[in-house]
């Protein structure tokens, strides 16, 4: 049995989004989720209350000032009824000139990550893309999961591209290496860990678009 680094263990559901350095991250994505609430005119309180949170916490985070943990991010998008991966699309900036495939390719320097303490996730979905949802996750050593099992809602398929990772489904527990490939349908209960002192890397591919 493996054992965790000690004091380096990490949530993903009870960090913040970002680390430290990217203070414009939370500034980014709290102007996205304001502009997505005022483009349904919805009211603070009604948001608020749908995702379980306090009118003025949501306010923080739509101002940038405090950092949303992914469990949090997620009711969010649940109570604005719109989908996490849409918090990442550069709507303000212009479309890369790719030339042909544009829609059907993501180049290396248009990839945007998103930080959660020690796991790093990059959107790797092209454009033309409408079901399936793909991003590469860098999980820094001791990293884990939400502590709690998470209820996959489509299919699920991971590439371990790097390092290792321990998975548990409902009541299976698995260790995975380099090369190895883990996949379940809608239904399953999961959470993963790296207890290691190396990073590990995955391809995940989501049969449905729900980024965060």
């Amino acid at each position: 049995m493996h054992s965790p680094v000690q004091g380096d263990t990490v949530s993903e559901d009870s960090l913040p989004l970002t680390n430290a350095p990217t203070h414009e991250q939370d500034v980014v994505i709290g102007g996205r989720l304001r502009a997505m609430r005022k483009a349904q005119d919805l009211r603070l309180k009604h948001v608020a209350e749908q995702a379980g949170l306090s009118v003025s916490m949501l306010s923080q985070i739509e101002r940038g000032i405090s950092s949303p943990s992914i469990r949090v991010l997620r009711n969010i998008c649940h109570a604005l009824g719109v989908d996490g991966a849409a918090l990442f699309d550069e709507r303000s900036t212009p479309a890369p000139q790719g030339g042909a495939g544009a829609d059907f390719v993501v180049r290396l320097a248009d990839r945007k990550p998103v930080s959660v303490g020690g796991v790093t996730k990059y959107r790797v979905t092209p454009a033309g893309c409408s079901v399936m949802e793909g991003f590469l996750m860098e999980i820094g050593a001791g990293a884990v999961s939400d502590v709690n099992f998470v209820l996959q809602t489509g299919d699920k398929i991971g590439y371990v591209v790097r390092g290792k990772l321990r998975l548990f489904v409902d009541d299976q527990e698995m260790l995975l290496e380099a090369g190895d490939v883990y996949g379940f349908p809608s239904g399953h209960r999961y959470r993963w860990e790296n207890g290691w002192e190396s990073p590990t890397t995955i391809l995940v591919i989501n049969s449905n678009h729900f980024y965060v």
